[in-house]
């Protein structure tokens, strides 16, 4: 475990809640726009000596753009995997991802790909789609024609009723819990936290919104209902104006605030429980390594194995909120704080 402190400054939130957002458009992006991702037509980086088994062939990384949360399960893939590794950046500025995918792929001959992220995990899979292909932190991802072919991988979501558990774990009181969503959010993972709520005497209290301006009045209509707001990486409901909106919103009305990831909750947010993402690429390496073996039949794709546990005892004070004391001691990171009350 370790404590941080965080600055309230307005401008510092933004910044986290900024970055936070540009994860998860890259995690997650539309078909049209994924489409048209673009890819830097520069030499792939080489991370592991091609003395490591290089008669096994080549692993061609390739992320979706320089995002800092890719670091640790390239890192860990790496590793992990017996064979030498390439990485390769696409870049919305420059190229064509899936024409430089294709060059890549004459030139270094590779094996297999591991993709982080949508806009790499899309690409791979219709430039080559007779390569295997693992992929990790890519939401929705069935949407993506990552459910055919030689193809496995390891989502971004972690299971409901495993989040919900751990939810009432530290926050016993917490018995109606609200979620705000859209079409972009896939429906059967809805359907999952209904089971899961359900399962756990717990009831869920749904709004759908078609619109990033409608996300207030759903809160609204909800507030008085729900003990904890559990937020989902929903492209509509999650903008920078609606975060800072539901963050200072449910402070006010002492409803705990679950969000999805370590920078919402440095932003504002009570807590978050997100995957691991350096046992993310470990556990990639396998799937990858059993996909090469027999491409033909592919490993199911698999829930993460890791979660981190993130919690704002700042938040937690300011609220009065009762949480079990043994449960927050076991968390991963608790973040403090520095400067006044937001």
């Amino acid at each position: 475990m370790r404590t941080e402190h965080t600055s309230e400054r307005p401008s510092t939130r933004q910044h986290l809640v900024a970055a936070a957002l540009a994860a998860t458009a890259i995690l997650a992006l539309s078909g049209a726009r994924i489409a048209t991702a673009q890819a830097q037509p520069t030499e792939p980086q080489q991370l592991v000596p091609p003395e490591r088994r290089a008669d096994s062939g080549t692993v061609l990384i390739v992320k979706s753009g320089a995002l800092a949360q890719y670091e640790k399960p390239i890192e860990a893939f790496s590793q992990a995997i017996e064979r030498p590794v390439r990485v390769l950046e696409l870049d919305s500025e420059r190229g064509d991802a899936q024409a430089l995918l294709r060059e890549a792929a004459a030139r270094l001959k590779p094996v297999a790909l591991f993709a982080l992220g949508a806009p790499a995990a899309h690409a791979g899979r219709s430039a080559l789609p007779s390569l295997p292909l693992t992929f990790a932190m890519v939401v929705n991802w069935e949407r993506y024609g990552l459910d055919r072919g030689p193809v496995s991988g390891v989502t971004v979501e972690l299971p409901v009723a495993a989040l919900f558990t751990r939810f009432k774990l530290i926050l016993p009181q917490v018995n109606i819990i609200g979620v705000i969503h859209s079409p972009a959010t896939d429906p059967a993972r809805i359907e999952r936290a209904r089971q899961a709520a359900a399962s756990l005497g717990i009831t869920l209290v749904e709004e759908a919104v078609a619109y990033p301006d409608e996300v207030a009045g759903a809160y609204r209509r909800m507030r008085t209902e729900i003990d904890a707001l559990w937020m989902v990486p929903d492209s509509t409901v999650v903008s920078l104006r609606n975060f800072e909106y539901l963050s200072s919103r449910t402070r006010r009305d002492q409803v705990a605030f679950l969000a999805f990831s370590e920078n919402f909750v440095r932003a504002g947010a009570l807590m978050s429980i997100a995957p691991n993402y350096e046992t993310m690429g470990s556990q990639a390496a396998v799937l990858l390594e059993r996909l090469i073996e027999n491409p033909a039949s592919p490993p199911p794709v698999q829930a993460p194995m890791g979660s981190t546990l993130v919690v704002n005892e700042a938040v937690a004070q300011r609220m009065s909120m009762k949480m079990d004391k043994a449960t927050v001691s076991m968390a991963d990171v608790i973040i403090g704080s520095e400067g006044g009350t937001p």
